[in-house]
């Protein structure tokens, strides 16, 4: 009971200076707390209007990514427009390479075609014309053409065609067109030829003239009388008188042979054209006088008709122009 007063100030002391420390801590604290406040305060709007500018920032970001968004779709579809495009104009570009091509192989087949153009109307020349000098022509400028290639096959080609342009050079000439145009002229000339009997003279109208109606009268009557009573002389044979009918028969004949070797001619008939050829000729000799320089300038230019053959075997060109056209056809391929 004596030591009570003595302890209770120690104990007072010690939770004194707990308290003060405990109040020395809470003031710190405090400090602290207002201190972190103070800085938060003043520091608020700062990052407030720091905030907002992030906002607004991440919102024009957004905005902007929008707007590159569009871009890359308009640009991907601008990207497969010129993809299809240049498939497009890839496909134009083989397109034209193939016409380049295949307008390159006409306008190397185009002197070919030529060739073959000449070749066919040298044949037309022989099989309708019986021309050999324009087939020969024809195939001399076939031949011109053909030496302007380097082409290994139209060489070989060039040398068939040559072949047969030099078989044709050593036929005979055949002008059908020459040949009737000649008789036409030896036509003309019929009625000049001379007469192997005497023609009698056609006095009888320019005497009647100058008779009187009495002198008529009795000439009449003699020229009657003379149809009446035949008188015939033996003896010597008298000439015979060829009458205007005879003679005409005679023109008409010989212009008859001529035209229908005119027409043999034409239609290429040989063994007929011979034959009026001779006829003629047989027939001039029988009833005109061959001293005649008419009729000798006439028989100069049958003569060497009566062998003409209008039908020549002239060289087939069928196989020369089947070759062309092989050749014609690879080269368009």
């Amino acid at each position: 009971m004596t030591d009570t007063p003595e302890t209770t100030p120690i104990v007072n002391k010690r939770n004194s200076t707990w308290l003060w420390l405990t109040l020395l801590v809470g003031l710190i604290a405090l400090s602290l707390s207002l201190s972190v406040a103070i800085y938060f305060y003043y520091h608020a709007s700062a990052w407030q209007a720091s905030f907002s500018a992030s906002a607004q920032e991440l919102s024009d970001m957004r905005h902007t990514l929008k707007q590159n968004k569009k871009s890359i779709t308009t640009l991907n579809g601008t990207i497969q427009n010129l993809t299809a495009d240049d498939k497009n104009n890839q496909q134009a570009l083989v397109q034209l390479q193939a016409q380049v091509t295949t307008l390159h192989a006409q306008l190397s087949a185009l002197p070919l075609a030529h060739v073959l153009y000449l070749a066919q109307l040298a044949q037309d020349a022989l099989l309708y014309q019986f021309d050999a000098n324009k087939a020969s022509v024809y195939l001399q400028a076939a031949h011109n053409e053909l030496t302007q290639s380097t082409d290994a096959e139209l060489q070989a080609l060039d040398g068939s065609l040559q072949q047969t342009l030099a078989t044709l050079k050593t036929m005979p000439a055949l002008n059908i067109a020459k040949i009737v145009s000649q008789l036409s002229t030896v036509q003309d000339t019929i009625n000049a030829l001379p007469l192997t009997q005497t023609e009698p003279k056609d006095n009888a109208k320019a005497q009647d003239a100058q008779r009187s109606f009495w002198s008529k009268l009795w000439n009449n009557a003699w020229q009657g009388l003379q149809k009446v009573i035949t008188v015939k002389h033996y003896g010597a044979e008298a000439p015979h008188f060829i009458t205007p009918d005879e003679r005409a028969y005679l023109n008409a004949r010989l212009c008859l042979y001529l035209a229908q070797a005119q027409w043999a001619a034409l239609a290429h008939n040989t063994a007929l054209f011979q034959s009026n050829i001779q006829d003629a000729e047989r027939w001039l000799h029988a009833h005109y006088d061959t001293n005649n320089a008419t009729a000798q300038n006439i028989l100069q230019q049958l003569k060497p008709l009566e062998n003409t053959n209008l039908q020549p075997n002239f060289p087939e060109l069928s196989p020369l122009i089947n070759r062309i056209q092989q050749a014609l056809i690879s080269n368009g391929k």
